[in-house]
């Protein structure tokens, strides 16, 4: 992966620049695909996000002949050798990171990460934990009290799970909406086993998408299974908000 970003600049990437990306890729991919991609630790560090199993990687890459080091007033790496491929949806996240993120000033790209991540709340040295369903759930939680945490758990659902969401029926997210409000204080634990039965059975359904294309179609009996006996959770869930 450190491989393909440090490709995507042809007059190579500086070490501080590149620390950041990927640790952007690892934020989003948690986001979207509701895992981290690096394989890395990440911790807080002077400078931001970072994390020494990255050098040791770029001292390989190096060492193979893969990546030239300039030690130049800024170290920087410029790429000798095409990367290997990258899986579709990883290759979609660094892309859309790199694009987006990739060339603005470096002053831009820190303030970003610092103000998005809440960075400067860290200790030095503390370890970042990019945890997608823990931020979801602590959402939830808050969405009888917290109107804000409610428009944004439902916006972060829809945005992550767009494709995902029209193989379930319509109402879907209208009915774990309500049934969020009702479970946040009156029952907490079954609203935390519904937010992860909805999350399992969207990544599911993303995921079958992906290898098969959009469309109910594509979507195995047993994860239909799911999505019914989901529904009929949410359902009911709705029906006793309603009725109490």
């Amino acid at each position: 992966m450190l491989l393909y970003i440090v490709s995507r600049f042809p007059r190579g990437i500086g070490r501080t620049r590149l620390m950041k990306l990927l640790f952007l890729v690892d934020a989003v991919a948690a986001e979207r695909l509701g895992r981290v991609v690096s394989g890395v630790e990440w911790r807080r560090w002077r400078y931001g996000p970072f994390s020494k199993e990255v050098l040791n990687v770029l001292d390989e890459l190096v060492e193979e002949a893969l990546l030239a080091l300039d030690p130049g007033p800024e170290v920087r790496y410029v790429a000798l050798a095409e990367p290997p491929e990258l899986p579709g949806d990883v290759k979609e996240v660094v892309d859309y990171v790199v694009d987006r993120y990739g060339f603005m000033p470096l002053t831009e790209l820190l303030k970003e990460v610092y103000d998005r991540y809440d960075i400067h709340g860290m200790a030095m040295g503390e370890r970042i934990i990019l945890d997608w369903r823990r931020e979801l759930l602590e959402l939830a939680e808050k969405a009888d009290s917290d109107m804000d945490a409610l428009v944004e758990l439902m916006g972060r659902l829809y945005d992550a799970y767009r494709d995902a969401l029209e193989a379930l029926p319509g109402e879907t997210l209208t009915l774990y909406n309500i049934a969020a409000v009702y479970l946040a204080s009156r029952d907490p634990e079954r609203l935390r086993k519904l937010t992860t039965t909805l999350l399992d059975v969207l990544d599911e359904v993303k995921k079958e998408i992906s290898t098969g294309g959009k469309g109910g179609a594509v979507i195995s009996a047993e994860t239909r299974r799911r999505i019914a006996e989901l529904y009929r959770e949410l359902r009911r869930a709705a029906v006793e908000a309603l009725e109490g």
